[in-house]
């Protein structure tokens, strides 16, 4: 049981991705924003991370496993660090240099829930529910592997 569970939230993550990615969900997203060179290099590459875990829990081998736990550790540090840094401690401390801009210019008009911290920029609700798949799908992965 716990397998399909960790199946069924992988897959979910995988999709929600893709589909946060590719259609215009509007206002939960803002893909119109994106330029054309932003929008398909991100749905690509995060299409082979996030797909990865899938492909290791379906293949059976734990050690497959063990680096779809690792791999789904950095995308959720990676996460923390460009979303939940600047929101504690400002731009500044963003990976990317005009991480305020990118902000304003891409989610400034989508659904946020949580409180404003003088000014910094803020998850908004796509991010929070994807980081929430990524973090329920890393605990899938390890219980999973623990329970090989």
């Amino acid at each position: 049981m716990l397998y399909l569970f960790a199946i069924l939230l992988t897959n979910l993550h995988l999709i929600y991705h893709q589909a946060t990615s590719k259609l215009d969900l509007f206002p939960l997203n803002n893909i119109r924003a994106y330029t054309t060179p932003e929008n398909p290099g991100e749905a690509a590459m995060s299409f082979l991370s996030m797909g990865f875990p899938v492909l290791a829990l379906l293949s059976g081998y734990q050690v497959l496993v063990l680096i779809a736990c690792l791999e789904l550790a950095i995308i959720l540090i990676g996460e923390i660090y460009t979303w939940w840094t600047p929101y504690f401690f400002g731009p500044r401390f963003a990976m990317q240099k005009n991480w305020s801009e990118l902000h304003r210019r891409l989610f400034s008009k989508t659904i946020f829930i949580l409180p404003n911290r003088k000014g910094n920029p803020a998850p908004n609700l796509e991010h929070l529910i994807l980081h929430g798949l990524t973090f329920a799908s890393l605990i899938a992965c390890v219980a999973c592997y623990a329970a090989w």
